[in-house]
């Protein structure tokens, strides 16, 4: 797992471009997930940093993928910062079938299903976290002067499941593992398209579009292959009328203790 400290950009340059002018410097925006938020896995809700490369996560519309890759930075909020493209997004408990409080990047993607807006469109389209700022009880704010955030990377573009049914992009980036390009898999809306499609977000107060009340239950996957096995010849089954009371559990003799 590679760890980086995220690059910093200075802004309101001076026109004589002296650096002892220049502004107090403020992260780049960018998407990822905070330490301890929950990612669905084979094993059940997860905190993000317990997270390793080969773990399957589960996805909107592609089963449970391999986790590829993952990258660690600290991200370093100004105490006079206040724009809210550079702040986190704060979703309070219940707000979005969320069961406790989960932050946002400015720029994580947020994957919504457009058959939730308008009955007559389907599909997903993604948008940047920010623009979700004022939206029921989502506040963009600083969770701190500095934190953890960590990003996941998959061999193709994917939506997976975060605190309780948040559907989130995850970008594979220009180029999967095996080192060919790959198709954007999923709509990416332009800043208008996106305003509109959170006006009526906001319009409706239905944040179903954005989450899953479905994926907050993952059940674990038992990695070990279970086969039905039929009882012995003559040996009959409980639950009739004249069968043992007691029940009997027909395993393979591997695996019984």
């Amino acid at each position: 797992m590679s760890e980086v400290t995220s690059i910093s950009v200075y802004l309101n340059q001076a026109p004589d471009g002296d650096p002892t002018n220049l502004n107090q410097a403020v992260n780049a925006r960018r998407g990822g997930f905070l330490r301890s938020t929950k990612i669905a896995t084979t094993s059940g809700w997860k905190p993000i940093e317990r997270i390793v490369v080969g773990e399957r996560v589960r996805t909107l519309d592609h089963g449970f993928k391999e986790v590829r890759r993952i990258s660690t930075s600290v991200v370093v909020i100004p105490a006079d910062e206040r724009r809210t493209e550079y702040l986190p997004v704060f979703v309070p408990a219940r707000a979005a079938y969320n069961g406790r409080p989960v932050w946002l990047m400015p720029e994580q993607g947020i994957a919504l299903n457009l058959s939730k807006i308008d009955a007559e469109a389907n599909g997903i389209s993604i948008l940047p976290a920010r623009m979700l700022n004022g939206v029921g009880r989502l506040m963009s704010q600083a969770p701190g002067s500095s934190f953890e955030v960590c990003s996941l990377f998959f061999d193709d573009d994917q939506v997976i499941f975060v605190e309780g049914g948040l559907q989130t992009y995850c970008p594979s980036g220009r180029f999967n593992m095996r080192g060919t390009p790959n198709r954007q898999q999923y709509d990416v809306a332009d800043e208008e398209a996106a305003t509109d499609l959170v006006n009526i977000i906001a319009a409706k107060g239905d944040m179903s579009a954005l989450a899953n009340p479905l994926g907050a239950l993952p059940a674990p996957i038992s990695q070990d292959p279970i086969f039905p096995i039929r009882p012995s010849f003559g040996v009959r089954r409980p639950g009739r009328p004249g069968r043992p009371n007691a029940p009997v559990l027909f395993l393979r003799p591997e695996w019984q203790i």
